[in-house]
């Protein structure tokens, strides 16, 4: 719950919950997670062209306004545009100044993100055990998007090489305030063959999407975005990684104790 939302807003709109002290005022609540996870692990299991869900009105409608409002501008000194030919007028790598002078409510967002909480919210929705957060957010964080801007079709890297992990799911929290559909920006999930998108979702306000990492799972917002000039399309990913194999595990123990 932020500083726009009431404890009243989030309880009954969203799964984060207020806290009473003094800092952070909302966090994941684990309950209300559970039960998300729970009801749409049919849905994200048996989703085309591959697995993947989405989550809308994920935090209550006060707490993503605010979060929208804070969320950093063009103007940023930190952001590193990116005008590669597979990804024009795309800006980010704030995760190189360690998020520095960025909103407090985002950064504790970021947090979030790599929390128990949340993490434990992933797995059960997806199946999968032992899911590991970067909160390094190498190659995800913060991300923006100016007009004329797009994201060619792709398929994500596989493995975090510092950690020696095998990336397992992609999550994104989309902050398009007033986002209308003629503006485009729409991530398209294609099939394999790259012949036909077979689903879409634009990134409007509140939208929370979770999907699994596979090398031929294609995905992007190829189009140019035909938003006016002061919009653009924000969001926030994270990477959820697993270790490979269980070699060693014969040699695990407990807390050795000296008694």
């Amino acid at each position: 719950m932020s500083a726009g939302a009431t404890k009243q807003e989030s309880e009954t709109t969203g799964v984060a919950v207020g806290t009473g002290v003094v800092g952070p005022s909302w966090f994941f609540d684990r309950a209300r997670l559970r039960r998300l996870a729970l009801s749409g692990q049919a849905s994200y299991k048996s989703a085309r062209p591959f697995p993947h869900t989405v989550l809308d009105r994920f935090l209550g409608d006060g707490l993503a306004t605010s979060l929208a409002a804070s969320f950093p501008g063009p103007g940023h000194a930190a952001w590193v545009r990116r005008d590669y030919a597979e990804q024009a007028a795309r800006m980010g790598q704030l995760q190189r100044k360690a998020f520095e002078g960025v909103d407090p409510s985002i950064r504790h967002l970021l947090a979030e993100m790599s929390g128990m909480a949340f993490i434990d919210f992933l797995g059960m929705l997806t199946g999968i055990e032992g899911l590991i957060a970067d909160p390094h957010f190498r190659g995800g964080g913060p991300s923006l998007t100016l007009p004329g801007g797009h994201l060619a079709l792709h398929a994500d890297f596989n493995r975090d090489r510092n950690r020696h992990l095998d990336r397992r799911l992609t999550v994104i929290y989309y902050l398009g305030e007033g986002w209308q559909p003629e503006w485009g920006g729409a991530l398209e999930l294609w099939n394999e063959e790259r012949t036909t998108c077979e689903a879409s979702y634009l990134p409007i306000l509140d939208r929370l999407l979770v999907m699994a990492h596979g090398d031929a799972y294609w995905h992007g917002h190829p189009a140019p975005l035909a938003c006016p000039e002061g919009r653009y399309r924000a969001s926030v990913s994270a990477y959820y990684y697993t270790a490979r194999g269980t070699e060693g595990d014969e040699e695990a123990h407990g807390a050795i104790w000296a008694l």
